[in-house]
């Protein structure tokens, strides 16, 4: 008999990696075992694809946890119990740690258990109530497991299962200057990408920084193209960028872009994959295995997390907040195109490996089992 799941998603969109991850997830999962429903504050992106592949979605504010918003909290934990109860649901699976308190609230009563997708590396206040009320937590990389206390409690309870990518979509491009063509890139020039929330915690400013240091001393090399693709948070962030982009002679080598759906594309066409976030921003970064899976070699800070998802032989990790290093990684791997070859051929590898979307799925498949088995 198939388990009966509730994903809760804080945000109605997909403009976030937790988003995209869940959405590919519910894709993936063999209906055979498990039935999904999405929890979602209202209509959007995530409403409309869910719609597209017959899972149902039931709309339910939620909120930040703070003193004045316990009466709403507490509202839309007895919502989310009705929901519980009416559709027999076996698991309710939040994804946010804010989300984690409303749930538990809302099973206490009902035979539901409650599974929590750990994403971050950063902890919650909250964190020692919240893993408490949960029945199981699987952490998207090992060290997630840091949050939590090092219990024999907490480590029953506990399984990381890694995110995965459709490889599908995200494989090496049978010809990528054909791709460049058609994206309207140069064909011969360098190309970096970077791709996330366009906000200083994820060092875009820093990579502005290192393309300043590449155009002042990188003579040995074409000077790259960047590529900045996501969503600004907030907007003016953009005017800040291209501010420091004209100081440091770099306005005409990057170009902004708002999300795409086709960006596999982009990483397809790309010579290297930029990741500059501060530490504890990401849990482990999808954008690493998605570019690898892609042929395309990550550059990224050496945070938790990223230390994870590459080895030496498949990426280059540098400290973060330090733009100079990561311009040093980017001109040596521009002025060795043979080394970069050997490691796009090792990511490739790495990514069919570990980060499948399809062995993610089977794996959250028989946790759930296992938890309702206890």
């Amino acid at each position: 008999m198939a388990v009966r799941v509730a994903f809760v998603s804080h945000h109605p969109h997909l403009r976030m990696g937790g988003q995209r991850s869940m959405m590919l997830l519910i894709e993936h999962l063999d209906r055979r075992q498990v039935e999904p429903l999405v929890i979602c504050p209202g209509p959007g992106d995530l409403t409309d694809r869910l719609t597209a592949i017959a899972c149902p979605v039931v709309h339910i504010p939620l909120h930040h946890i703070k003193p004045r918003t316990l009466r709403r909290v507490w509202a839309s934990s007895r919502r989310i119990r009705a929901v519980l109860r009416a559709r027999e649901i076996d698991v309710i699976a939040p994804d946010a740690a804010r989300d984690v308190l409303t749930c538990g609230l809302a099973k206490l009563g009902t035979t539901t258990r409650m599974v929590w997708f750990v994403r971050l590396t950063a902890g919650y206040p909250l964190d020692p109530l919240l893993e408490r009320l949960a029945d199981g937590l699987i952490g998207v990389s090992n060290d997630t497991r840091r949050r939590f206390a090092p219990s024999r409690r907490v480590t029953a309870k506990y399984r990381t299962i890694l995110d995965g990518a459709d490889l599908r979509r995200f494989q090496p491009a049978p010809d990528r200057r054909a791709v460049r063509r058609r994206l309207g890139l140069p064909v011969d020039r360098p190309v970096l990408v970077f791709v996330g929330q366009v906000k200083e915690a994820k060092g875009v400013l820093d990579v502005v920084d290192a393309m300043t240091m590449l155009r002042r001393e990188g003579q040995d090399v074409e000077m790259p193209l960047l590529l900045v693709i996501g969503t600004p948070s907030p907007p003016e962030i953009v005017g800040q960028l291209g501010r420091r982009a004209a100081e440091g002679g770099v306005a005409r080598d990057i170009q902004v872009l708002p999300q795409q759906g086709d960006i596999h594309e982009w990483m397809q066409a790309a010579d290297l994959l930029i990741s500059a976030s501060h530490q504890d921003t990401e849990g482990l970064s999808r954008v690493l295995y998605e570019a690898m899976a892609c042929g395309t070699v990550p550059v990224a800070t050496d945070i938790r997390g990223n230390r994870e998802a590459l080895t030496t032989t498949t990426g280059t990790l540098v400290p973060e907040r330090s733009p100079l290093e990561l311009a040093r990684a980017v001109r040596a791997l521009l002025g060795d195109p043979v080394r970069r070859a050997t490691m796009a051929a090792a990511g490739v590898e790495r990514a069919r490996d570990q980060y499948d979307i399809r062995r993610q799925a089977r794996q959250v498949e028989e946790f759930y089992h296992e938890v309702l088995q206890r």
